[in-house]
Formats: C-alpha cells, sequence, structure tokens
C-alpha cells in the first residue's frame, strides 16, 4: 500500500492518505509462552475494536504495518493479563484496560494536533485574510523568495514547516505531529515511547480507581 508522508518528518508524521506502511513477508513462527483464551464473541468483539483502531492509528502513524500494530497489540495485552492479576477482578477480560490504552493513546495525538493548530492560528488567519488566495499567499510568503510577500527572517527550515502545516490547515489535511517549533513551549514532540508510557499509566489509573469503587 502507498502513503504520502510529510517529507519534513523525523519522529511521529501524519498521512496524507491514511494506509499502513507496506508489509513484509513473515514466516510463520509458533507461539511462546502461555496463552490466554478468550470466548469465541469475545474474540470476534475484541478483533472488531481493534481493527477501527488500527485505522485510527493508521491515520497518525507512518512508519509501522498493519501486522506489525497488531502484534504490538497482542504483546502488550498478553503482558497486561499475566502481569496484572490483582486486576482480573473488575476487568476480567482485559477489555477496559484495552480501551483505556488506546483512547488515552490517540488522545494524545488529538492534544498534539490541536497545539500545534492553536500555534499557527495567526498565520491561519493572515492568509485567509491575504488580498490573494491563501494558498498562493503561503507559497508566496514560506517558499518563493522573489515574492513580494516573502519573510526572509524566518529560517528555511522553519518557513518549510510552517508552509506544510498552513497548506495542511486550509485543505483540511492532516498537521505534521513531530512540529519542534510548535511543540517547543510544551516540552517537544513526544516519542511512541513516551506515548506508550502514559498510555500504560491511564490504565493503571483507570483500574486501580475501579478496584477502590469495589472495596
Amino acid at each position: 500500500m502507498n502513503i504520502r508522508l510529510n517529507p519534513l518528518a523525523q519522529q511521529i508524521s501524519t498521512l496524507h492518505t491514511a494506509h499502513f506502511a507496506k508489509s513484509e513477508e513473515k514466516k510463520d513462527t509458533p507461539p511462546k509462552g502461555d496463552k490466554v483464551i478468550f470466548s469465541k464473541e469475545g474474540q470476534e468483539a475484541a478483533s472488531d475494536r481493534l481493527e477501527i483502531l488500527a485505522d485510527k492509528v493508521a491515520e497518525k502513524l507512518s512508519t509501522i504495518t498493519k501486522e506489525d500494530f497488531m502484534e504490538q497489540v497482542n504483546k502488550w495485552e498478553k503482558e497486561h493479563q499475566l502481569k496484572v492479576d490483582p486486576y482480573r477482578v473488575v476487568d476480567p477480560d482485559g477489555s477496559i484496560a484495552r480501551k483505556t490504552y488506546f483512547e488515552s493513546y490517540l488522545g494524545q495525538l488529538k492534544e498534539t494536533e490541536d497545539t500545534i493548530k492553536d500555534y499557527y492560528t495567526d498565520a491561519y488567519q493572515e492568509a485567509i485574510s491575504s488580498p490573494i488566495n491563501a494558498l498562493a499567499f503561503i507559497s508566496g510568503k514560506y517558499l518563493c523568495t522573489w515574492s513580494d510577500y516573502f519573510d526572509p527572517s524566518m529560517p528555511e527550515k522553519e518557513r518549510q514547516l510552517t508552509h506544510f502545516q498552513l497548506k495542511a490547515m486550509l485543505t483540511d489535511s492532516y498537521v505534521a505531529l513531530n512540529d519542534p517549533f510548535a511543540l517547543a513551549a510544551s516540552g517537544g514532540p513526544k516519542t511512541v515511547e513516551q506515548m506508550d508510557k502514559i498510555a500504560k499509566q491511564a490504565v493503571k489509573e483507570k483500574l486501580e480507581e475501579l478496584l477502590k469503587e469495589m472495596a
């Protein structure tokens, strides 16, 4: 499957066309370690939910295949089932943990997107209020050195990324989530590992809350 990536992206990118990266052929290998068995109905329900979540994540991540994503999910679920026995009383099939994990993960992506759009609000308003077409204006200001609108005071990389982000906003496309300029005030772009850690903490807090409610 083909995907179009932000050419400036180095960490987490967003896509214009939401597809996973092309899958590589892998040899089938028997599973190792303990097995967790769910009912047929539970398996089908979980599969449907994960397919929906996988499609959503596909819109935000550019370097992971669908198979790799599902493998990561299954690994996380297995670890959860094996390591959090105290929580089985409130989450016997892991559905609450799974839902909480991905809501937190996707929520972080949405928060990052909103922060970036807020950062470019003034530049966006300037573009849509310009006396010429908004897309032509941002091309002139951020890319074309010969344009009357060109802004030479901005460093080249920042100009290029600003143009990319504004074009995405003007065309209702996805902004790049690894924007170091827009995210500088909030600590910079998050890595996948950082988002994973936050999502896991959200799961722990949710299950602890449910245990307290049962006490």
